[in-house]
């Protein structure tokens, strides 16, 4: 990289042409490559990409994109080079040096930090932010944060980090050897890794519902395979930073059944970790979409999931993750009105078929009159005559009652209060005597009805499903 003098002042030549530039109104916005301190001196050299003109004297505004595109101080142009030669006016210079005095401002500039003048809009901020956070961290460190880069970095700035890499990986490191692929799979699991850091310890994050199931909504394609048959993508679901929310909200709150909604961390950084866990090993969701579709990553590796290996079955919480997923989508999926979505439901509802007749659902209890108290060390109740145990059955379909049955105590929680505890209810087991009303909540989407007739029928596809061979 090449350096500029600064201890000798060229003489001023006044030309005409310098006389123009001079008077040309400065406009100027330019990325932040790095930064350094200059030996012992109260200044700053700054390295990026200028856009625009600028020239000596003139006062910058920063403000760092990933945080918020409000300025947060001023700096002045003290010195000015294009790398070479020591300049007094610079125009789109592709690597300009820029010097200003250490100060505090200085002092919250990091590496897609953006200086700017006056009348530069936020399309122009988010372009010298993106460019830089590219040169800096994918061309200059070839996808590698340091500490201070670590310490530094907004979510925002890692999300858009993994996504620059992941976008250079495709288009420019397909031809690169075994070595270097792997290399750079290690990469991308480090900034994942700083993505999921980063997202755990924010302040807010948002996430779109679906507002049929009020859960948080699953995103998944379908891809016709030929001979083949169907292959659905993974579910995940769709986070947004405060600033890409805010930037699109016109875009997000014109979808169809869906809403926004902001997932504020607590004081202890444990409410988006278990915002997290929900939507995975509750909800069945596979991972999340940041941002951009371009940014997905798989749940295991933002959350780990509960392990109850140590804990005697009786103690194991009660999630049907499998069986969820598949209702959840086939709720927000709405009416199948048209070939496409009557595909889709098949398919949907091939999976729930699958997984219904392994799961294990809680039926709510409620001890009634002679029933005894319940006790940790009892392994025995005896039952006196009379006792009785309350059930939710009601009138079902077809001259059948039915039962209510959840998924998980959460779903349960969402209907019946403390005075209700939970039996576990393998599934089939009772379908003899009852119907199966699942998760039958506020939100009716998100649940289903199960007659003994349609359990037979998912008895039948799961047994063909599991034995078909594995694509």
């Amino acid at each position: 990289m090449a350096w500029f003098n600064f201890g000798k002042k060229k003489e001023k030549i006044e030309s005409a042409t310098e006389v123009v530039k001079e008077k040309i109104e400065t406009s100027a916005c330019l990325g932040v490559f790095d930064f350094f301190a200059l030996g012992k001196s109260d200044q700053l050299l700054i390295l990026g990409r200028l856009k625009g003109n600028l020239k000596l004297g003139d006062r910058l505004q920063v403000c760092n994109p990933g945080e918020s595109f409000e300025s947060f101080g001023e700096l002045t142009v003290e010195k000015l080079s294009n790398g070479k030669e020591d300049s007094n006016f610079l125009t789109d210079d592709p690597l300009a040096h820029i010097v200003v005095a250490a100060s505090e401002v200085a002092g919250r500039l990091k590496k897609g930090s953006v200086l700017y003048t006056s009348k530069i809009d936020e399309r122009q901020l988010l372009s010298s932010y993106t460019d830089a956070l590219y040169t800096s961290f994918v061309e200059m460190q070839n996808g590698d944060m340091s500490n201070e880069d670590y310490l530094r970095a907004s979510l925002e700035d890692s999300v858009e980090i993994l996504r620059l890499f992941l976008w250079d990986c495709r288009e420019n490191r397909q031809n690169g050897s075994e070595e270097e692929y792997q290399k750079n799979l290690a990469k991308i699991a480090h900034l994942e890794e700083v993505v999921r850091d980063k997202l755990l310890e924010a302040d807010e994050v948002y996430v779109i519902y679906s507002q049929l199931t009020g859960e948080p909504y699953m995103f998944s394609k379908t891809y016709d395979r030929g001979d083949d048959g169907y292959l659905c993508t993974d579910p995940l679901i769709h986070l947004s930073t405060s600033r890409w929310y805010h930037h699109y909200k016109e875009t997000f709150d014109s979808q169809p059944n869906t809403q926004v909604r902001r997932i504020e961390n607590t004081e202890d950084k444990e409410a988006i970790k278990n915002f997290l866990g929900s939507a995975f090993y509750l909800n069945g969701a596979l991972g999340i979409i940041m941002n951009s579709d371009d940014v997905c990553i798989k749940a295991q590796n933002l959350v780990e999931k509960p392990d109850f290996s140590n804990l005697p079955e009786i103690q194991v919480p009660v999630m049907n993750p499998d069986v969820v997923r598949w209702l959840l989508l086939l709720g927000q999926l709405g009416k199948p009105d048209t070939e496409d979505k009557q595909l889709v439901d098949r398919l949907y509802y091939g999976f729930l078929s699958k997984a219904v007749p392994k799961a294990k659902f809680l039926i709510p209890v409620r001890r009634g009159e002679n029933f005894p108290e319940a006790s940790d060390e009892a392994k025995e109740v005896m039952l006196e005559r009379g006792a009785s145990l309350d059930l939710p059955v009601r009138e079902g379909k077809d001259g059948r009652q039915a039962i209510s049955l959840f998924t998980d105590w959460k779903r349960l929680r969402m209907v019946f209060d403390e005075e209700w505890n939970g039996m576990i209810e393998p599934a089939g087991n009772m379908i003899a005597m009852f119907d199966y009303i699942v998760n039958g909540t506020e939100y009716l989407k998100a649940g289903c009805y199960i007659s003994q007739d349609s359990f037979k029928e998912m008895e039948k596809l799961s047994a063909e499903l599991n034995d078909a061979p594995k694509q």
